[in-house]
């Protein structure tokens, strides 16, 4: 039996319940507002993208890929322009020669020993390489990433859609009733999470419609699946959950039949003679205005995607770049520690550029203290929408820290609530991870979180 199970968030996307871990792992508010707003917007990727040859992405505990088709959708989206410009990617264009001299001396300097060769002309043209690499050690999750459906929440259709046709009506329950029993004609099967969908999108007003995933990111990431496994992607533990109903409900059916064409003929075959004809046919006609006139081979050849499935602590020590943002975004520390250790840190530590920053959902005192205790700068993630703090941030760089912590967060970091989880071999379990930090906590000399904090109240300078 899988020990995870789909779900609707609230934002629409799809999340899932780990009955192993006995955790969620995404946000109920929305597993893809929450990969934007905790990830991809506060990871400066708008101050990178195209000004540099070639930029690092790691993604530790990928999931069914949020954080990374969150990302690559932004890296899309501000390219239309040129990826609608077919004349672009057959070489120099008009539209970047404002580029060239400093591009060309930017790449001299920068390019990796990872480079596409391939792609050195294109970066010429002003476009930046996205390599992503994407660690988790559930296969079975990675494989199916592609495939699940990109939710488009009633709640967005009321927004846009409906004010305008039925301006004339102000009651929410008949906008409600008139929306279901369209709702139930398109989408009979998925009635009541659609119903579902409209009652915490009414109560949830504060998502964000921008907040989505590119029509054509799902193909990108199929491809690289067919590039790395061939016709192993399309296995028969793949074949049975796509035919299985509780899960096959929160799968794309146009996904579906293009995995299985490529299986069929596969993947190279398909690719140079019927992907065009192919993409086309299956899901071209009905993608957005907006994406129509997109050379999709030339918005493939923006990324590079590799996904290494193991055990991350193994993995971490196998990838060999220079890491420009990295997703921390595994389990809550109290679920998986061997994630969270100082050891595990110090070895993604090894992998970040100089100017390279960790991101993280995590607002403890006992994560920010596992950044400290490797040296790094750390700070906090602000959401702008909500006026609060949403997680955390780590750099080698000072200057990469907006908001920094204040005294009384690491005065904080240095009670018994920071002392750290230590895996010192990389091959603790879980339960002598939890162990090890319980003997530290008990034989521990520093002052308690709770006593800090009421020393810290009395004084009446808590510096929040």
């Amino acid at each position: 039996m899988r020990d995870y199970e789909p779900y609707y968030t609230e934002d629409g996307s799809i999340g899932l319940y780990s009955y192993a871990d006995k955790d969620v792992y995404h946000s109920k508010f929305g597993a893809l507002t929450e990969a934007w707003e905790k990830f991809v917007i506060p990871s400066g990727i708008s101050n990178l993208l195209n000004k540099k040859s070639e930029i690092n992405v790691l993604d530790l505990c990928y999931g069914i890929g949020y954080n990374t088709k969150s990302l690559m959708s932004y890296i899309i989206d501000s390219n239309l322009s040129f990826l609608k410009n077919k004349k672009f990617f057959s070489g120099k264009s008009n539209l970047v020669s404002i580029y060239d001299n400093k591009l060309e001396t930017e790449k001299s300097a920068n390019l990796s020993s990872h480079s596409d060769t391939i792609y050195s002309d294109k970066f010429s043209n002003g476009l930046s390489k996205i390599n992503i690499d994407c660690l988790d050690k559930n296969e079975e999750l990675v494989k199916l990433s592609p495939l699940f459906k990109t939710i488009k929440t009633p709640g967005e259709v009321y927004e846009t859609l409906v004010p305008q046709i039925f301006s004339c009506f102000d009651s929410y329950y008949r906008l409600k009733k008139i929306y279901e029993n369209a709702a139930s004609v398109f989408y009979p099967k998925n009635k009541k999470e659609i119903n579902e969908l409209l009652d915490l999108k009414f109560k949830n007003m504060h998502i964000d419609k921008e907040y989505k995933v590119n029509e054509l990111v799902n193909y990108i990431l199929l491809n690289c699946m067919y590039t790395q496994y061939g016709k192993e992607y399309l296995d028969e533990s793949i074949k049975k959950i796509i035919r299985e109903r509780s899960t096959s409900k929160f799968l794309s059916n146009s996904m579906i039949k293009y995995a299985k064409f490529n299986n069929f003929w596969g993947y190279n075959l398909s690719s140079k003679y019927s992907l065009s004809t192919f993409l086309h046919n299956i899901y071209y006609a009905t993608l957005s205005s907006r994406y129509k006139n997109i050379n999709f081979k030339a918005a493939e050849s923006l990324f590079n995607i590799h996904f290494y499935i193991n055990d991350a602590r193994k993995s971490i020590k196998t990838v060999k770049r220079l890491y420009d943002i990295v997703f921390l975004d595994a389990f809550t520390y109290t679920k998986a520690p061997q994630l969270w250790s100082v050891e595990f840190i110090a070895e993604i530590f090894k992998h970040l550029s100089d100017n390279g920053i960790i991101l993280t959902y995590s607002n403890s005192a006992q994560i920010r203290n596992t950044f400290l205790e490797n040296n790094l700068y750390v700070g906090k993630i602000y959401n702008k929408k909500s006026d609060k703090f949403i997680g955390t941030i780590a750099a080698k760089n000072k200057m990469k820290i907006k908001y920094p912590l204040n005294n009384y967060e690491l005065g904080l970091c240095n009670t018994t609530a920071g002392i750290p989880y230590h895996d010192p071999s990389l091959s603790f379990t879980n339960k002598e991870i939890l162990e090890l930090r319980e003997y530290e906590f008990r034989h521990s000399t520093l002052m308690s979180s709770s006593k800090y904090m009421k020393i810290r109240s009395l004084r009446g300078n808590n510096d929040k």
